[in-house]
């Protein structure tokens, strides 16, 4: 497909789809905002409904309590004359006011006194004809001689009066019965309130008021502009309306009587229908208006909206067709350079003729021949200068894998020149621990048992890591193996830093402990290594021996000193190197002699087993999962036997 037509599609593309989408969101939005709007007016209207049933239920509340005021207990039968009876008639609907059309009948029932019967209620009638009769019989009562009548004659009118009304009669039990379900079915619950004489409780005055008044009542006077249709249904899906056409109009939209859904469920889109549920009674207050009419305008502006974007689409695309029919001629020379600039060949150059976009096309290809040029000749430099480097990275490669394989070699020169097991000793106990680091350390150790039931043990730390540090291990191993088991410890360790001296090893030391046991006899020297710990099984206490003197190899002439005392059975002497005092945790403390001597004591009195997992236990929790810096080493000896 050409550009020119692919242009020209995009425009229409590009233009009708956005007006009709522009449009369809305009329609959208405009009746969703309408319908919203008319939604929250209807939900105010309706919560207004149900306000006013409240405010009607209140003023029922306000006035019943202000009859309870009254001596309404003399109307129980016997106690009140007919003119008593006509006075407090009329101070009641005086203070009934404007509830007086709403009651169907008042009900005072006596309260029963304690041992009494039960007195029968009192019942009787609002009436505003019997209390316009009164009034006027009320105005004559003032000057009976003037208006020519006996006090017999008024009394016996008043009563007349009286019985026509029928205001004292009692309602049928049925009828009472049916009037309390119907009010606290529709309005959640009755009207009564207690009569008091002074802080006796005296009876009780109930007022029976026909729900359906209220609440024509209050959809009366909701407002009905623009056709709102007031209404309100129960639980059971009663309907109760205003005027009887509001009936017949709300079923024609599916909200008849027997109607339990919501009203999304109704069947007429050109209605609004909001409700709002009254908390005391379960009473839904609702509004239903139409909306059919302001639909259709709407519908009507969106499409008068789309028929005038569409012909200003049309006459765009007059100005469309010339303006790709001149960009296409440029685009055709672009495509021709490029393809030649494509297929290798770097010295084709673009004519420019024209400052527009194009040309500036055609100047930025011509730029980037140029540096094409260029860049060919340093990507050959810099394909040479990778291809060294990724030659150096194969040496280093190399490198680092012939050192990991001698320290692993030196790991295991190391290990090896340890015993494979403990020799047995009549009088003592023996066990031996070593963790090596990432790198090959320089620890060691060794027993050498002597004449005589000696027995020698050796402990070590050569300095450095590696093969120096393993061949330090290899030179110590042979010159214990000859000597450390017959000469006195102090003896050994001169003659051995001697030698290795004259081994000219460029400044490779070895710290060792020598401990010789004979029968309960010990001997302790040592050259440059952390103090032993000698554990008192009688007193429980940890003794510190620590000897001063430089590792093996340091100095030609050093002469060692030696520590000569007894052990008792259960005394338990720990060398160690110095990884375990110097074991590092998370924040970079060290762990430190005091706390490796008080790990020591905890344990002392046990097995040397048991010791030596102790201290490593004690290592792990200390370092919490970092790394060894340096080997850790531990030899146990305990003394057994009889004192």
């Amino acid at each position: 497909m050409k550009v020119r037509t692919q242009l020209v599609l995009a425009f229409l593309l590009l233009a009708v789809v956005p007006l009709a989408g522009l449009v369809a969101y305009s329609y959208v939005t405009s009746l969703g905002a309408f319908k919203r709007a008319v939604e929250a007016e209807s939900s105010v209207l309706a919560g207004e409904m149900a306000e006013q049933l409240d405010a009607v239920r209140g003023d029922i509340d306000t006035r019943l309590e202000s009859l309870t005021a009254l001596p309404v207990r003399s109307l129980v039968a016997g106690e009140s004359s007919d003119l008593e009876f006509a006075d407090l008639y009329l101070d009641l609907m005086t203070q009934m006011g404007e509830a007086a059309p709403l009651v169907d009948w008042l009900e005072f029932s006596p309260a029963t006194a304690e041992g009494g019967e039960q007195q029968e209620s009192f019942f009787f009638y609002p009436s505003r004809a019997l209390e316009r009769s009164l009034r006027k019989l009320e105005s004559l009562r003032e000057n009976l001689e003037a208006s020519g009548l006996t006090a017999e004659f008024f009394e016996r009118t008043v009563s007349e009066v009286i019985r026509e009304h029928s205001v004292a009669q009692q309602p049928g039990e049925e009828a009472m019965a049916a009037r309390g379900q119907e009010l606290k079915k529709l309005l959640g619950r009755e009207f009564m309130s207690a009569v008091r004489q002074g802080d006796r409780v005296v009876g009780q005055l109930k007022a029976m008021v026909p729900p359906t008044a209220i609440l024509r009542e209050v959809l009366s006077r909701a407002p009905r502009d623009q056709g709102k249709v007031p209404f309100a249904r129960d639980a059971e899906g009663g309907l109760y309306v205003d005027e009887p056409r509001d009936r017949e109009m709300l079923r024609e939209i599916g909200l008849a009587t027997g109607f339990t859904g919501t009203p999304e469920d109704l069947n007429s889109p050109d209605w609004i229908v909001v409700e709002t549920a009254d908390p005391d009674s379960g009473l839904m207050f609702g509004v239903a208006r139409p909306i059919g009419d302001s639909l259709r305008g709407i519908r009507v502006a969106a499409a008068r909206n789309f028929t005038y974007g569409l012909g200003m689409i049309v006459l765009a695309m007059f100005g469309v067709v010339w303006l790709s029919s001149r960009m296409t001629r440029n685009l055709k020379i672009l495509s021709v350079g490029a393809e030649r600039l494509a297929l290798g060949d770097l010295t084709t150059r673009l004519p420019v003729r024209s400052k527009d976009e194009f040309g500036q096309l055609a100047r930025t290809l011509n730029r980037m021949a140029s540096e094409l040029s260029e860049n060919q000749v340093r990507l050959l430099e810099e394909v040479r200068r990778r291809k060294d480097q990724e030659i150096q990275q194969r040496l280093l490669a190399a490198e680092h894998e012939r050192k990991s394989r001698e320290l692993e070699e030196a790991r295991k020169l190391q290990l090896s020149l340890l015993p494979t097991e403990l020799p047995r000793h009549p009088e003592v106990e023996m066990a031996v621990s070593m963790r090596t680091a990432t790198e090959v350390g320089g620890d060691y150790y060794d027993f050498f048992p002597g004449p005589n039931g000696t027995l020698t043990a050796a402990v070590g730390d050569a300095a450095g890591h590696g093969a120096r540090a393993a061949t330090m291990v290899t030179v110590v191993k042979g010159l214990f193996t000859a000597a450390a088991g017959s000469g006195e410890p102090e003896v050994v360790l001169g003659e051995a830093s001697r030698a290795i001296k004259r081994m000219n090893l460029e400044r490779m030391t070895m710290g060792v402990s020598l401990v010789r046991i004979c029968g309960r006899r010990i001997s302790v020297s040592a050259a440059g290594m952390p103090p032993l710990f000698l554990f008192r099984r009688a007193s429980a206490a940890v003794e510190e021996l620590a000897l001063p003197g430089m590792p093996l190899g340091g100095l030609a002439g050093v002469e060692y000193r030696r520590w000569d005392g007894e052990l008792a059975a259960g005394d338990t002497v720990l060398i160690m190197t110095d990884g375990f005092p110097e074991l590092l945790d998370r924040e970079g403390e060290p762990l430190g002699y005091e706390r490796a001597r008080n790990a020591f004591a905890e344990v002392g009195g046990a097995t040397p087993e048991e010791i030596v997992e102790h201290l490593n236990a004690t290592a792990d929790r200390w370092r919490n999962g970092g790394a060894l810096a340096d080997d850790m080493t531990f030899a146990v000896i305990k003394s057994v036997g009889p004192s």
